[in-house]
């Protein structure tokens, strides 16, 4: 025959929602132990869905739209409610849940902190990025006025002969067709480039 348990389920459940109000680590049945003076084997083996649901709940505020369930943790009109005949007992539990709030108000500005920080990086790296893509344009058109200088001169230097012959004293334009054959040096000479 089994001994009789010393305590319900509901008053480990209970104890269980206290402690998790007060402790902000991850519960596990050897702190419950040391915590509430409950052994560690009677959590382990008792209420250790509950535990791991607690830690779940508390390590992942956003939990509801993943439709998990967390256990509730009782209000203060319900402590008021189960409380108020015993006036030590009630403050004991509105200051645990003074704390649990304070935690969690804390945890919620460390968070805040962190959003504005990273919106401040973000803001800063759209506009590195924004500069870079206006230096990187101007690069562009530097090339290929660069480029443009280049096979002009080429074509002028390279084909002095056929410049000369030609009516106006204007330098070759690359806009025509058969100027862009003849300022083509490495087309032409493409046995000499790999």
């Amino acid at each position: 025959m089994a001994r009789p348990k010393k305590y319900t389920d509901e008053d480990l459940l209970e104890l269980l929602r206290q402690t998790r109000s007060e402790i902000t680590e991850d519960l596990t049945p050897y702190l419950l132990e040391k915590h509430t003076g409950i052994s560690k084997t009677v959590w382990r083996t008792r209420m250790a869905k509950e535990i791991k649901q607690l830690n779940h709940a508390f390590n992942n505020p956003y939990n509801d739209s993943r439709g998990i369930n967390p256990l509730p943790l009782d209000n203060v009109l319900t402590i008021y409610g189960k409380y108020k005949d015993n006036e030590k007992v009630l403050l004991t539990k509105l200051k645990s849940y003074d704390i649990f709030v304070n935690n969690i108000l804390k945890t919620a500005s460390k968070v805040r902190g962190l959003e504005v920080t990273l919106q401040q990086k973000e803001s800063a790296s759209e506009q590195r990025i924004q500069e870079l893509e206006e230096k990187v344009d101007v690069l562009k058109g530097e090339r290929d006025h660069f480029e443009k200088e280049y096979l002009e001169t080429i074509g002028q230097s390279a084909y002095r002969e056929q410049y000369r012959t030609r009516e106006t004293k204007e330098p070759l334009s690359l806009e025509k067709k058969e100027n862009a054959e003849i300022v083509d040096f490495i087309g032409r000479n493409s046995d000499l480039f790999d």
